[in-house]
């Protein structure tokens, strides 16, 4: 199974890189909500392909922040288990758009955090290819202000905390 695993990952590098490239080259500080939702929308489709169910939450204007997306799959299988990531970047502004540096990458985000949600999606892929996901409980969330949530944390916090606590 550890090696279905790896064999999974390796296969899907190029997949995974260009994710990365698309997901990075969306400007997505956190003061600009367009582009923290467009991201958010990018990886929706991502997880909903693997049969996941995603939500956006919407934060009230006063919170000045974008939302957030949960991906879900509901089982009852192990353990629940819950994947928090972000969307934001602390970049304002263009001009971090995604570059290849011989063996690496750079740009906005390309290791914190846009780099790990792609992790976190293509570990649940190669886990799914196996089966290993079959009636597991798994709650993905990828807040959309964790660069500054900002004075009204509480209500930004509020479905990450609800999350946590389902059972």
């Amino acid at each position: 199974t550890e090696q279905r695993l790896r064999d999974y990952v390796r296969a899907h590098v190029p997949e995974q890189e260009a994710l990365l490239e698309r997901a990075v080259d969306i400007n997505s500080g956190t003061l600009n909500l367009a582009g923290v939702r467009a991201v958010g929308h990018l990886f929706a489709g991502e997880f909903a392909s693997i049969g996941m169910d995603t939500t956006w939450v919407t934060l009230p204007d006063a919170v000045g922040r974008a939302g957030h997306l949960y991906a879900e799959q509901k089982g009852h299988r192990g353990k629940r288990i819950l994947l928090i990531g972000h969307l934001d970047t602390v970049f304002e502004g263009e001009g971090q758009k995604f570059v290849r540096l011989d063996t690496l990458a750079a740009g906005a985000g390309s290791s914190d955090m846009k780099g790990g949600d792609v992790v976190i999606l293509y570990a649940l892929k190669a886990l799914k290819s196996v089966g290993a996901l079959d009636d597991a409980q798994i709650i993905v969330a990828l807040t959309g202000d964790e660069e500054d949530a900002g004075p009204l944390f509480k209500e930004s916090r509020k479905s990450l905390i609800d999350a946590a606590r389902r059972r």
